[in-house]
């Protein structure tokens, strides 16, 4: 077979497998070809636990497994805490407005503070139900290196969001 007649010869080939939705090249050994999976042609509907996006969502989601929604920009979060903990503010605190969401079910109190700001709360949660708080500040002052510190008593489950 002759170079002409090799390179027509692929060229045929890979016109037919193109047609097939298969890639092809050709070279001396003559075409090669690699299939590529092809989309369905409609679409498979499949179940999501997000909502739709022209949803209306609750900012501050009913649940202590996930951290709340906030309208501001994230520098603190966790989710499904359980006695104390520290969680610096992502780039410290900056001036402007502090919000803090907090989630927390059980019997029992969790207290939140911030040290930098001499800021403290205390809520009070329920047994069965999620109790949902969401206190704003204004900070007038930068803090590079502020946390908040989340106590909950023992039968209390918590999460926390705080944007700025």
């Amino acid at each position: 077979m002759t170079m002409t007649t090799r390179a027509a010869t692929a060229a045929a080939i890979c016109a037919a497998v193109l047609l097939t939705g298969t890639a092809c090249t050709s070279g001396d050994d003559g075409p090669t070809t690699s299939a590529k999976k092809s989309a369905p042609a409609t679409p498979t509907p499949t179940a999501s636990a997000e909502p739709a996006a022209d949803a209306v969502e609750d900012p501050y989601a009913d649940t202590v497994t996930k951290a709340p929604k906030i309208d501001r920009k994230t520098i603190a979060s966790f989710a499904n805490g359980r006695f104390g903990r520290v969680i610096p503010f992502k780039g410290g605190l900056h001036k402007g407005r502090l919000g803090i969401a907090l989630n927390c079910e059980g019997k029992g109190t969790v207290k939140v503070e911030v040290p930098a700001l001499g800021m403290t709360s205390v809520e009070e949660c329920a047994d069965g139900e999620v109790a949902t708080t969401y206190n704003e500040t204004e900070v007038s002052v930068t803090a590079p290196d502020a946390y908040v510190h989340v106590t909950g008593t023992s039968e209390v489950r918590w999460s926390i969001s705080a944007g700025q």
